[in-house]
């Protein structure tokens, strides 16, 4: 397959790289605000989010295995315990929240919502914790390689 010239000067390239950006995390944030969005509503039929799910999680997988291939973390963000607990704790927080409202709408029943939150809340605050700790060793890894292939 032939690759076409670019019409773009650099300035160009790089302004469309951008727009790009800002485009792909448009659409990973927005996704996961509609899909939590609908289920806080009240939608919490599987069939009805399957579409959303299914893009948001085949552009997760997309970002992290291009990510760690090419040895990228993060901008501002180090692979840190620090920085591991901290977004383990907003992720669990967050969806402990979202599960308690969820729980309360449709039981009102207090003491069942806390529970179902708190549950929720230590099982994604735990997995996201235990997930960012192993991809955060598999970038070393992979950095570490990446560097040593540079020295060669």
């Amino acid at each position: 397959m032939k690759k076409n010239k670019s019409n773009l000067d650099e300035r160009q390239e790089l302004k469309l790289l951008k727009i790009e950006h800002n485009g792909c995390w448009f659409a990973f944030w927005g996704l996961l605000a509609v899909m939590l969005v609908q289920l806080l509503l009240g939608n919490n039929d599987a069939k009805n989010l399957a579409g959303e799910w299914i893009v948001f999680m085949s552009l997760c997988v997309y970002l992290l295995t291009a990510c760690i291939k090419n040895g990228i973390w993060d901008r501002r963000l180090k692979p840190t315990l620090k920085t591991n607990t901290i977004a383990s704790l907003i992720a669990g927080i967050l969806t402990g929240i979202a599960w308690f409202i969820i729980s309360y709408r449709n039981y009102h029943k207090f003491a069942g919502a806390v529970a179902t939150g708190s549950i929720m809340f230590l099982c994604v605050g735990g997995l996201c914790f235990a997930g960012l700790t192993v991809f955060s060793g598999v970038y070393k890894k992979r950095v570490k390689k990446l560097e040593e292939e540079s020295e060669e």
